[in-house]
């Protein structure tokens, strides 16, 4: 305990509990408020301002020396202005009460760093480290203009209460710890954090600061430096996170443990902390100043980074796991999303991304052995005589052409009923039945229009099975924008059974590279490119000279005959090459044949594995929404692999005529991140880890 001779006139007479005294003049001392190393804290009123303040009495009556240095320290903290530091407004000494020498401070409302933690106990590095980062601020700012505290401890931080509810950091007493009366080093008094005590045990002359919290350094009788400052930071920093301060125990045990000891890994209610926060808390716990941060806030900043990994740990521990089944559970979900959705789930979009797919596909000539023997306007101004009236020139010219060597005739024109009385057609009928398809057409009613021609003694002679062989239907399937982009190898009749399509009838008398697997009734899309125009073709009007000077043009051909000419009415039917032209049906006719005899190159992949791919993909697309730092880098990649999957569609549509759906994967995919962003908002947020 003190003796009376080291406590000054005013402090002995205040502390016996004699009326207040007024401080050279101004300040009148009203009420004891505490006391410390450096002195006795009471609350004053300035007479003058009408306001109140504390004002501190240092203890020791100083010499000629000590009066210098509170000077030049009282000064110096009252240039240091910054929010988490106590504001010095005045110091002086008062000589006629005996030379006590006074600081007047701003008054704090609140309590102590070291009773709220005695209250409180270890705090969650969440609220411990906005204390620390202010404690930080306020020792840098100090270290900035030359400062040292010098003994920092729980003890000399106040936390005053706001209206926002978070305490405000003040840290007291910078600078005055070497104003203070010293105690030897040698005491075997224990040494327990918060019980009051700790305030007594600031020692100098052989020792500057509270053995708790002193640096290595000092013990050894060394100069205090900034690294002497943040060494007793990261005691603070030790104790608010684990309860008590690493070394406790006599002053001896304490002062050996900072010297030789390594601090025991905190171990807050019983759980170890954190690798990583233990790892930045021994930072400024080092014995050499040299190996200690340069700052308080890169104290702080350390210990902040690991909080962070640390909570990234136990979140991904505890969230990882639960995402990757939220994760295949959203993929499942687009499974039977995609079971459910049609394909293609957009037609029109689909029917745009083929058409630019075909417009830039490399042209093709056309089969060589297809040759279009046209009724085109020259052929009808020759010879102005109905359809209904030229069997008879017909067929005896198409008798001509196949006893000319052509492999096949087959006729586009839904010839009429008439016909069937034309002894030149009957003939070629009867003749040739193997070698010839003729038109026929099923309407919206179902009924049947074009095999009237072939009728009465001419279809006797054949029987029906024969007759009905004849003929091929000419449908055509028009997409809703009247383009027609697929064939089809057959059709159904009212019995079931399929009948062939007029093209596919006509392209089996040439060698065709058609799968084995296409059944009669399958859709196919027409082979991209066709070079149209030149198919290999003859008007009508051309075909006697032809078949007198060049009969050879017809050998081993397939000959397809059609109207192509204007206003052709039922004949003509829109199909937009590139977009930008109208073709005849001989034509569009004359293409399918072509993609049949090809071995129909353009082909629709199976559903399943392109529904499994797209929904494989997705899912791990979802995970990394789920599971990311930011979704927009889960979401730019599947944009970006969806543009890479539209951009390889093009090649892959050119050389394997695969004609990729676009629209089902785009939809399910865009499907699995809306509910992968959703899903993410329900869920904790991930940490963030500062670089």
């Amino acid at each position: 305990m003190e003796s009376p001779q080291q406590i000054s006139p005013i402090a002995a007479r205040l502390g016996a509990g004699e009326p207040p005294l007024v401080l050279d003049g101004k300040y009148r001392l009203e009420r004891r408020l505490g006391e410390g190393a450096a002195g006795v804290v009471y609350r004053a009123l300035h007479l003058d301002l009408k306001r109140t303040f504390a004002v501190k009495l240092l203890k020791a009556s100083p010499d000629p020396l000590s009066l210098a240095r509170f000077r030049r320290e009282a000064e110096a903290l009252g240039q240091l202005r910054h929010p988490h530091v106590v504001e010095v407004t005045d110091f002086g000494i008062d000589v006629a009460a005996g030379g006590v020498s006074y600081l007047v401070l701003e008054l704090l409302e609140g309590v102590s760093l070291a009773d709220f933690l005695r209250e409180r106990g270890p705090l969650p590095p969440g609220r411990a480290l906005p204390i620390l980062a202010a404690i930080a601020e306020a020792v840098d700012a100090a270290h900035a203009r030359g400062i040292l505290h010098r003994d920092l401890k729980p003890g000399n931080v106040w936390l005053c209460a706001t209206p926002e509810g978070e305490p405000l950091v003040k840290v007291l007493d910078f600078g005055l710890a070497e104003l203070s009366d010293s105690y030897p080093a040698e005491t075997g008094e224990d040494l327990q954090p918060g019980e009051g005590n700790d305030e007594r045990l600031t020692l100098t002359g052989a020792l500057l600061g509270t053995p708790l919290y002193v640096a290595p350094e000092v013990i050894q009788h060394r100069a205090a430096s900034r690294a002497s400052d943040l060494y007793s930071f990261g005691v603070i920093a030790y104790e608010i996170l684990a309860g008590r301060p690493p070394f406790q125990g006599s002053t001896a045990e304490v002062l050996a443990g900072h010297l030789e000891e390594e601090p025991p890994v905190p171990a807050p209610r019983g759980a170890l902390l954190p690798a990583a926060i233990w790892q930045a808390l021994r930072e400024p716990l080092q014995k050499d100043p040299a190996s200690r941060p340069t700052s308080a806030r890169e104290v702080v900043e350390q210990l902040r980074r690991a909080v962070e990994q640390a909570d990234l740990a136990r979140w991904r521990a505890a969230e990882l796991p639960r995402r990757m089944g939220l994760a295949a559970l959203l993929t499942l979900v687009l499974l039977l999303a995609g079971l459910l959705l049609p394909w293609p789930a957009l037609p029109a979009v689909d029917r745009w991304v083929y058409d630019l797919r075909l417009r830039a596909a490399p042209a093709r000539p056309p089969d060589p052995r297809i040759l279009l023997v046209t009724l085109d306007d020259p052929s009808l101004a020759a010879r102005r005589v109905p359809l209904a009236d030229r069997a008879d020139e017909i067929g005896s010219t198409l008798s001509r052409v196949l006893a000319a060597g052509a492999r096949h005739v087959a006729i586009d024109l839904l010839l009429p009923a008439p016909w069937g009385d034309s002894a030149a057609f009957s003939d070629l009928v009867v003749r040739h039945p193997e070698a010839l398809t003729l038109a026929a057409f099923s309407g919206p009613d179902g009924s049947v229009t074009g095999t009237g021609c072939v009728a009465g003694l001419t279809a006797a002679a054949l029987g029906p099975e024969r007759t009905a062989a004849l003929f091929g239907f000419v449908n055509l399937d028009e997409d809703p924008d009247g383009v027609v982009r697929q064939g089809r190898l057959g059709y159904h009749d009212r019995s079931g059974r399929v009948r062939p399509s007029w093209a596919a009838k006509a392209a089996a008398s040439l060698p065709s590279g058609a799968p084995a697997s296409a059944t009669a009734a399958d859709t196919f899309w027409i082979a991209p490119r066709i070079d149209w125009p030149r198919f290999a073709r003859i008007s009508w009007r051309d075909v006697p000279t032809a078949l007198a000077r060049t009969p050879g043009l017809f050998r081993g051909r397939l000959v397809l005959v059609g109207g192509d000419f204007k206003r052709s009415g039922d004949d003509r039917v829109l199909y937009r090459e590139q977009g930008i032209a109208a073709v005849s049906r001989l034509t569009l006719q004359a293409q399918l044949v072509d993609t049949i005899v090809a071995g129909l190159p353009v082909r629709q992949p199976e559903r399943a594995p392109v529904l499994a791919i797209t929904v494989l993909l997705t899912g791990l697309a979802v995970l990394g929404v789920l599971c990311a730092r930011r979704p927009a880098f889960p979401g730019l990649s599947t944009a970006a692999v969806a543009a890479f999957y539209l951009a390889v569609s093009f090649p892959v549509f050119w050389r394997e005529g695969r004609v990729l759906p676009v629209s089902s994967p785009l939809l399910l995919a865009l499907l699995g991140l809306s509910l992968g962003l959703a899903v993410r908002r329900r869920l904790p947020p991930r940490p963030e880890v500062a670089p």
